[in-house]
């Protein structure tokens, strides 16, 4: 299945700004995070680059923050992924 992945802010220069990511049939959300992690080379596990994905990042999946969805949550093919660090200033 292919899930495209949008990258705002700071992720941009870790991951790029939109790519496809290609996942396995059943892939949940967890698995493609795991693998941006990857591609992010980060050093430290569950982080891509300061931010760590679990506490740090908003997530949105085809528009809907991740925190409201089921754990874990399945995801299908063509679904978009945004991910957003934290914004600060005015």
């Amino acid at each position: 299945m292919k899930v495209k992945v949008r990258a705002f802010g700071e992720l941009i220069t870790l991951l790029g700004s939109e790519f496809t990511v290609e996942l396995q049939s059943n892939a949940r959300l967890d698995d493609l995070l795991s693998t941006l992690v990857a591609k992010a080379k980060s050093f430290i596990e569950g982080f891509i680059g300061p931010y760590n994905v679990a506490e740090n990042l908003i997530i949105l999946v085809n528009g809907q923050n991740a925190s409201t969805l089921p754990d874990p949550y399945p995801l299908n093919d063509g679904d978009v992924v945004m991910l957003l660090p934290p914004f600060i200033g005015g």
